[in-house]
């Protein structure tokens, strides 16, 4: 009995994976019907008994006037406890997590990018007296600390550069980059490298160190961080630290598959 109920466990229920697909498809922009069901493999019938569904819970808008389906209010809604930090990594890692608290026993951080800011939507702070942290739910700006710049580097070109013209940078510690000549040179560092460095530029007396999660297509997605005082971290203890966070974002994104 305890089989049979661990393989119906494993076997996705159709209705719902046929939803997730339709979602997934208005992820990327609005949809028609027929769009819909040829992007989620469905007939059209099939498309349009889910949308209608979807529609009644908030999860799905119909615009009147062209057909086209688009994500609704309630996708917003959970999208924006994720950016809050009440929804926590949208990944399984927090085993992950803990493990590179308990390896470098500094406070562990995972950022997400909104708009302009970045915002800590998970912390594991040092059990150590003296530490740093974040701060759940924190927001800085984009230019702001190794997280950000792991966000930035890691943003397709034009979509980067885009976000970058508008930027204001403004200083959170006069270590703060500001200077967007410096800036640019610092993430093409951070691409070549695979990860990001920062001391004080957030809090002074802190550095910390990033390094990214994608998604199954690429798409940098997070950015995970070591952080810690600086009077305790020396330059031998920071690249090792580097290799804890760089192997930990590689595990979580291993595990992260496209559809």
């Amino acid at each position: 009995m305890e089989q049979d109920a661990e393989s119906s466990a494993r076997t996705p229920v159709r209705s719902v994976a046929r939803a997730v697909d339709i979602l997934l498809a208005l992820g990327n922009g609005p949809r028609r019907l027929a769009e819909v069901s040829g992007e989620a493999a469905l007939s059209k019938t099939t498309a349009y008994r889910i949308l209608s569904t979807l529609r009644q819970k908030g999860m799905v808008l119909q615009d009147e006037t062209t057909g086209e389906y688009r994500l609704g209010p309630a996708c917003f809604h959970v999208m924006s406890s994720v950016v809050s930090g009440h929804a926590g990594f949208p990944f399984d890692a927090n085993r992950d997590l803990e493990e590179l608290r308990e390896q470098t026993q500094e406070t562990v951080t995972v950022h997400v990018r909104a708009g302009l800011s970045r915002i800590c939507i998970q912390e594991l702070p040092s059990p150590q007296a003296i530490r740093y942290t974040a701060g759940l739910g924190a927001s800085a700006g984009i230019h702001v600390g190794s997280a950000g710049k792991v966000l930035l580097a890691f943003l397709e070109p034009a979509e980067r550069e885009a976000l970058l013209d508008t930027l204001e940078p403004r200083p959170m510690t006069d270590a703060t980059i500001t200077d967007m000549g410096v800036l640019r040179r610092q993430l093409q560092t951070v691409a070549e490298r695979g990860t990001a460095f920062s001391s004080g530029e957030r809090v002074a007396g802190a550095v910390g160190v990033s390094a990214p999660v994608f998604d199954g297509n690429g798409v940098v997605i997070a950015a995970l961080s070591v952080l810690g005082p600086a009077a305790r971290i020396d330059e031998a203890r920071l690249h090792e630290f580097e290799k804890l966070a760089r192997n930990t974002a590689e595990r979580i994104t291993s595990r992260i598959h496209p559809r």
